[in-house]
């Protein structure tokens, strides 16, 4: 009995919400036709109320279902719910393409008219979404990616081959770090294969960043070899794209297949012998190799110094070359600065580990050679410090400071040490390491007052 009455209640209510509309969707056109005349959005809510009411009544009407004008109607109606009040039903956008699908289909109809109609209303569906997620890009704040990546999404609901739609729905979902989505996209796009050369060459590129780049989101080895079969495929689609290579030789670097890597770059360098970014991926090769050897390594034989010592230079001038065909590459010139610290590291961390009673007289005159051919290394790089510090001037980073001042430190030029230490003592003045260094850089000097200012400074903060 309490089934029956719930059941009763229930028809009523459906009753009672269809009884004041009589399922006339020619009404429901009306009411539509209303809403592009008014600008007062309560009045189009209203009317749009109304022909949802008069159209939904309509397909409960058995003879209506049959007609091709009652679901036109219908996919009218919704596709303008899902624009201005999608709150009106949560499924406006499938309602819509529900309806525009049945015709010719389930709904047979030899009006061309219809038919036309039919597809204009999911076109500009599309169209709306599209236009909408723009809006979201280019709005007077920053960028609303969160609503732009919603957009696009709804504009492939309706229109799931939409390059657009894919394209721009890729490069939104990277910015929001969905990287699974944006390589879906942008792997539709390349099975489509409808683009232009110069957006496909985008893709591809975008794709091969993506596992390249974040592999920490996949698994490693797979987001390895799926950048290496992209570059495969974009190698022969963009032959003339240095790109690709470039990649591949990264990948090669980050597998530490020092070989492959070393044959790919010389490769390259035969063809575009004047190419910045090779010259500095090989740097980078031979500066790492150079630490591998090191990390593995006593260096205590002549034979082992000469081999570090070769990798290391190899380093060195494959940085002279970068900033020879791009003088502005500052990573270049702070590498290279780092590769002739340590190419002197291994002589004097042996200095240092000289035992001093075993050799006894000898000591002295291997310490003094030792310091000697650590000094001749490093030496070259003190132009390249002064020439760098010179160009940020009291604009330079501390991690910049960091990396030069030890080679005015072990030089002992006293003038240029004292002028980077002091930039970063301005800053920040906690930093006992270097307040010491810059004292005793002072006391070199013999400008005591200086000397004893720091020398407080070092006080109060014990």
């Amino acid at each position: 009995m309490k089934k029956y009455i719930l059941s009763l209640l229930l028809f009523i209510s459906v009753f009672n919400a269809y009884s004041q509309y009589k399922g006339n969707s020619n009404k429901a056109r009306s009411y539509l036709g209303k809403v592009e005349l008014t600008t007062d959005l309560s009045e189009k809510e209203a009317l749009l109320t109304d022909a949802k009411g008069e159209v939904d009544a309509a397909i409960q009407i058995e003879k209506n279902r049959s007609k091709a004008d009652t679901w036109v109607v219908r996919g009218n109606v919704y596709a303008e719910i899902a624009k201005i009040f999608p709150q009106l039903d949560n499924d406006a956008i499938d309602k819509a393409l529900e309806s525009y699908d049945k015709i010719g289909t389930d709904v047979p109809t030899k009006n061309v008219e219809i038919i036309k109609e039919a597809n204009v209303g999911r076109q500009n569906l599309s169209v709306f979404f599209v236009n909408q997620a723009i809006t979201a890009l280019q709005g007077s704040n920053e960028p609303n990616y969160e609503q732009a990546y919603e957009s696009f999404l709804n504009s492939l609901r309706v229109n799931p081959q939409d390059t657009l739609g894919l394209l721009y729905g890729g490069f939104v979902a990277e910015q929001l770090s969905m990287f699974s989505e944006a390589l879906g996209f942008y792997d539709k796009l390349m099975k489509m294969d409808v683009l232009n050369n110069k957006n496909s060459n985008t893709i591809y590129q975008n794709s091969i960043n993506i596992y390249y780049t974040n592999c920490e989101e996949f698994n490693e080895c797979d987001s390895f070899e799926n950048s290496i079969r992209l570059i495969n495929d974009a190698k022969e689609l963009f032959p003339e794209n240095n790109y690709y290579p470039s990649v591949e030789i990264n990948i090669a670097m980050r597998l530490n297949k020092v070989e492959e890597a070393r044959g790919k770059i010389d490769a390259q360098l035969e063809m575009d012998p004047e190419n910045p970014n090779l010259h500095f991926n090989r740097a980078v090769l031979y500066y790492n190799l150079g630490l591998a050897l090191t990390e593995n390594n006593d260096f205590s034989e002549n034979q082992k110094l000469d081999t570090l010592d070769k990798v290391y230079k190899s380093a060195i001038e494959s940085y002279k070359s970068t900033l020879q065909f791009d003088p502005s590459n500052e990573r270049a010139l702070l590498y290279m600065l780092d590769a002739f610290k340590a190419n002197a590291k291994p002589y004097y961390d042996l200095e240092r580990s000289l035992d001093f009673l075993a050799l006894k007289n000898k000591y002295q005159a291997e310490s003094d050679r030792l310091k000697n051919e650590g000094n001749i290394r490093i030496s070259e790089g003190q132009t390249y410090a002064i020439d760098y510090m010179n160009i940020k001037g009291e604009e330079i980073s501390n991690d910049d400071i960091a990396t030069i001042y030890p080679i005015f430190s072990i030089l002992e030029d006293y003038d240029n040490l004292i002028k980077i230490l002091s930039i970063s003592v301005k800053r920040d003045n906690t930093n006992v390491e270097y307040l010491e260094v810059l004292r005793n850089a002072y006391m070199k000097v013999k400008d005591y007052e200086n000397a004893e200012n720091i020398y407080q400074i070092i006080l109060s903060l014990q």
